[in-house]
């Protein structure tokens, strides 16, 4: 199922050189790999540009001001389509290492639901890896931001299921 996608991840970079080393193995580790990575840089000022120039991956340099969504919208202008019929993409932001099988899972969530345009991963903490910060957003019967979490929840595959929500983080989503 996973297969009938092509996957360009977008990795959008700013100071992150504490996080790319890991962030960059597992991209590049996914149990189904991405077909085609892309990297902006927004101005860092540590070694970020080194980083990604001995990952190898094709990446631009850019201004500093440069917020994430046109980072974002100037890599899309770089890399055209592979398949735009059945093309995703994904956002990695410059800290989150997504887990070995992220992709293949959110490849498969969304395969037999056409009516899905958007798909994020559970996210969970950098320094604490069972420290749940997100699994989607949704409004609560009060109208107020609903996330379904407790306040430091740890991650014991309770929120493992495929549900509907109204909005996901950029880091990790699936559009």
């Amino acid at each position: 199922m996973a297969d009938n996608f092509t996957v360009t991840a977008v990795l959008v970079t700013h100071d992150g050189a504490t996080w790319l080393p890991e962030v960059i193995a597992a991209l590049t580790t996914q149990s189904r790999p991405v077909d085609r990575i892309f990297a902006v840089d927004t101005g860092s000022h540590d070694s970020s540009i080194k980083l990604l120039h001995a990952s190898g991956i094709p990446f631009v340099e850019e201004a500093r001001d440069m917020g994430y969504g046109d980072a974002i919208e100037h890599a899309l202008a770089l890399t055209p389509p592979l398949d735009e019929a059945n093309e995703w993409l994904w956002l990695i932001h410059d800290d989150s290492a997504p887990a070995r099988e992220t992709l293949e899972l959110l490849l498969t969530a969304v395969a037999d639901r056409p009516q899905i345009a958007i798909a994020g991963p559970k996210l969970r903490g950098w320094y604490d890896r069972d420290h749940l910060l997100e699994v989607g957003i949704s409004i609560a019967p009060t109208g107020g931001r609903y996330t379904a979490l407790e306040r430091r929840e740890q991650d014991q595959g309770q929120h493992d299921e495929i549900r509907n929500v109204l909005a996901v983080s950029t880091a990790g989503a699936l559009i």
